[in-house]
């Protein structure tokens, strides 16, 4: 079976990779080339190149397709609407059509950025859609274009991490600052359910395994806020915590609106899957055993 990965080198991409090229082979695209290794082919191309996407979707002839290419800079994206919309929208709309002539699979990486953020408790798959600003728009419409597949699968999800494309994840950021004790400014008021990279990974290989197909939320078992994150951050890593600053989303201006509520139910995929997903605890932990493992020197 042959697999293909946009946005192969970022940050879940390079995890995709990693874990899929083990089973399959993996024809990896993103503007760089990332990790190499067995049953790993790269093309390196603009994704919003239509002509070259449609070469590399043509040439590859391809199984399955994992798209997960997206500008994460929410603010980024908020001025620059015409780039988000070729990347999140018109590039989307080409893999879908080339998923629908050919047969083949597309699993899509959405984001729980859709919801506006007033529901009081966790989002299911079932709560209504109202993103807030063009990131979250441009990827709500690449979910209704993908759902057009009925072998398709959508992954609403909010990653953490270790990033590998020169800039700082958030959790990166967050913990070079509490070893260095910086202040940092998190919101107590911005709920979110992250779940580790190398954990959705998995996730998207038992999908591809399994034929998994409809909409799913993917995250951790429960949710916190950015302040209690990274408290527990600092609990697990122990390191001091006396330098979070506990702010309000309110208080920061930004391009771009975010919703405070971003916490998910992730129960539907667990029952699919028959796995339990690991809790905010879990994730941290499970970060930390990758700290010990390869980062000895960040």
């Amino acid at each position: 079976m042959k697999l293909g990965v946009t946005g192969a080198s970022g940050m879940l991409g390079s995890a995709l990779v990693s874990n899929l090229s083990k089973a399959y082979t993996v024809f990896a695209t993103s503007r760089r080339e990332g990790l190499k290794g067995q049953n790993i082919k790269w093309d390196c191309f603009d994704l919003t190149n239509i002509a070259l996407l449609n070469r590399w979707l043509e040439s590859s002839q391809l199984d399955v397709i994992i798209h997960c290419a997206a500008i994460v800079d929410v603010d980024w994206c908020e001025e620059n609407i015409e780039a988000t919309t070729s990347l999140h929208v018109a590039a989307t709309e080409v893999i879908v059509n080339y998923a629908n002539s050919s047969g083949a699979r597309l699993i899509y990486i959405s984001t729980d950025s859709i919801f506006d953020g007033s529901k009081l408790t966790p989002y299911s798959e079932f709560d209504t859609v109202n993103p807030l600003n063009i990131y979250a728009k441009t990827k709500l419409v690449g979910e209704s274009l993908v759902q057009s597949i009925d072998s398709s699968t959508i992954l609403r999800t909010n990653i953490v991490g270790w990033g590998n494309s020169g800039k700082e994840s958030f959790f990166e950021w967050l913990l070079k600052g509490l070893i260095n004790k910086d202040s940092l400014n998190l919101f107590d008021d911005v709920c979110f359910s992250p779940i580790t990279v190398t954990d959705l990974a998995f996730v998207v290989a038992e999908v591809v395994e399994s034929r998994i197909y409809g909409l799913y939320n993917c995250g951790s078992s429960d949710s916190t806020s950015k302040y209690e994150f990274g408290r527990k951050v600092a609990e697990v890593f122990q390191l001091p915590d006396l330098t979070i600053n506990k702010i309000s989303v309110n208080d920061v201006s930004f391009k771009a609106e975010r919703p405070k509520n971003m916490a998910l139910d992730s129960s539907k995929l667990s029952r699919k899957l028959k796995y339990n997903l690991p809790s905010v605890m879990g994730t941290i932990t499970k970060l930390k055993s990758q700290y010990d493992t390869n980062f000895e020197n960040f």
